[in-house]
C-alpha cells in the first residue's frame, strides 16, 4: 500500500509548524491588480468617449459684416446643413457659433451658402469643438 499524502497532510503541518493564516499574496495581488485596473478605468474611459464623440466637430464663429443681429430665419436654415450640428448666437445676437462635423462639411460650404443667401458675413474664428468647450468652462470660472 502506497503512502497518502492528503491523509496525514494535517499532522505533517502540524509538525513543521505550518500555519494557515490571512490572504495568500497570489490572492492579494489580484485585488491590487484589479482596484488599479479599475480605478484607471474610471478615469480614462469617459474622457475616451468624449473624445469619440467631439472628434469630427469644429465650431466656426461669424460675424455680420453690417454688425447688425442675425435673422432667425438664417439661423434655422444655417442648422439645415448637412454636417452641421448647432447653431447658437451669442448674448447680443451679433455672433454666430456654428457647429459642424468637418468629416462632412466645412467652412467652405458654409461660406458658399451665406453667399448664395446673400448675407454679407465675416469668419472671425475656426476651433476645435473640444478646445472651445475647455475655454468656455476657464471662462465660466472667472
Amino acid at each position: 500500500m502506497a503512502y497518502d499524502l492528503e491523509k496525514y497532510r494535517d499532522k505533517r503541518e502540524k509538525v513543521l509548524g505550518v500555519k494557515k493564516r490571512g490572504v495568500s499574496f497570489g490572492t492579494l495581488a489580484t485585488f491590487v491588480s484589479l482596484a488599479i485596473i479599475l480605478g484607471l478605468g474610471v478615469v480614462v474611459v469617459p474622457k475616451s468617449i468624449a473624445y469619440f464623440n467631439t472628434r469630427h466637430l469644429d465650431d466656426a464663429i461669424y460675424k455680420l459684416q453690417n454688425a447688425e443681429t442675425w435673422p432667425p430665419d438664417a439661423i434655422t436654415a444655417i442648422q439645415e446643413l448637412a454636417g452641421v450640428k448647432s447653431a447658437e448666437t451669442d448674448n447680443n445676437s451679433s455672433r454666430i457659433v456654428i457647429t459642424f462635423d468637418k468629416s462632412i462639411t466645412g467652412t467652405a460650404d458654409i461660406n458658399a451658402f451665406f453667399k448664395q443667401k446673400n448675407i454679407q458675413t465675416v469668419l472671425l474664428n475656426q476651433v476645435n469643438h473640444s478646445d472651445r468647450q475647455k475655454i468656455l468652462e476657464k471662462e465660466a470660472k472667472f
